[in-house]
Formats: structure tokens, sequence, C-alpha cells
């Protein structure tokens, strides 16, 4: 395997922080999280920047975090389920493969219903944005349905096509 970044893409729920520690630990790659990255650099929550500094600040930060990600190396990467767009697509595809964790919107309410760490579970249209965001998740080079797989079986599937 050539030096490259397997960024995962998806909703929130789909899997892509608990599947990205398995594959990275698997291909012995470090593993990124970028609502991970923005929290520690923040010093607080991404909750709490929803609350404090609302949600533009947040995305702006989640760009940018994005687009500073070094262009060499091997790593997984897991980006926000709002990571994924026009502007930050293109730039990931570059680094490698780009892998969408896929579900259905029912999964997604079973898998985060009453997380409070999810700020975007307040939005009164969440499965008009989950629709939305499925058209830029569509553009990844890659998909896996994850529903009915263990952690495991996703991480077997996409380790076939990197």
């Amino acid at each position: 395997m050539s030096s490259r970044t397997v960024t995962l893409v998806g909703f929130m729920g789909s899997g892509k922080s608990t599947v990205g520690r398995v594959l990275a630990m698997r291909l012995r790659w470090p593993f990124k999280d970028t609502d991970a990255l923005i929290e520690e650099q923040e010093g607080i929550s991404v909750a709490r920047i929803f609350a404090e500094k609302g949600e533009p600040y947040f995305r702006d930060l989640e760009r940018r975090t994005i687009l500073s990600t070094p262009e060499e190396g091997q790593r997984v990467l897991a980006v926000g389920g709002g990571g994924f767009n026009e502007e930050t697509g293109p730039f990931l595809s570059r680094l490698g493969p780009t892998v969408h964790l896929d579900l259905t919107f029912q999964e997604v309410q079973r898998r985060v219903a009453g997380d409070a760490r999810r700020p975007l579970l307040k939005d009164p249209d969440l499965f008009g944005l989950f629709l939305r965001r499925r058209r830029w998740y569509a553009r990844a080079s890659h998909r896996v349905w994850t529903e009915g797989l263990t952690v495991d079986e996703v991480v077997d599937a996409i380790l076939r096509f990197i």
C-alpha cells in the first residue's frame, strides 16, 4: 500500500471514529479524528463550541483543520459529518481513498438517540440534513453499508478495496 490517507465520511452515528480506530490499528497507521483535533485545539467539546460560538464558527474550524492536513503519509482520518463538502471533498480525494460509511436515517436515530455530545440532534430538519449530506457522501470513492455489520466486518470491507 502506498503512502496515503484513508478518509472515512458519513453522517453522525455511522461509525467513523470507531471504525477508524480499528482500521488504523489493523493497518498500523496513525488515526486522526477532525472533531477530536478541533476539541484539542479549542480546549472545549464540539457541543460547547456549537453552544458558545455557533455552528458557522465550528464549520470554519472544521474546514481549516481538514485543509491543513498534510498531503503525505499513511493515516486514517475520520471527518465530521459536515466536513466532506464542495471545498474539502476534492482535497480529501487527492489524499487517498474516501469511504462513505452508509446507513439509514432510522439507524442513525437508534445509534445516537439522546447523545448530548451531538448538537445537531436538535435540528428540526435532521432528516433533510441527512439527505443533503448523503448527496455529498455519494461522491466518496467507496461506500460500505454498515447496518448489520460488526466493526470488524466494516473494516474488512474497507481493507478489500484500499
